[in-house]
């Protein structure tokens, strides 16, 4: 199975190795051009992958018709959001390929 984790995912979380209840959604994502040029659709498919990943250490597996099922939504186009660079491609266990 291949994962991808979330971009800067270290970086925005303050619960440690808790379970959140919520996410934050910063609003300097406003003013960042990778997600203002993506798609409506995959801005929302994007926030929920966020959820999911809050449940699994920022972690996603690479898995479009688990994720859909999963998330309740459809098309969900992973290479888009990996081609924005808000997933990353995990190359092995835990290691994030260049």
């Amino acid at each position: 199975m291949i994962f991808l984790t979330v971009k800067n995912w270290d970086t925005f979380q303050h619960y440690g190795k808790r379970n959140p209840p919520w996410i934050k959604l910063h609003r300097a994502l406003l003013d960042d051009y990778s997600f203002c040029a993506l798609p409506d659709i995959s801005k929302a498919h994007l926030m929920l992958v966020w959820l999911y990943a809050s449940q699994h250490n920022g972690r996603v597996p690479q898995d479009p018709a688990f994720l859909e099922k999963k998330l309740s939504c459809e098309n969900l186009n992973l290479d888009a959001l990996i081609a924005s660079g808000f997933l990353i491609r995990l190359h092995g266990a835990s290691e994030v390929q260049a």
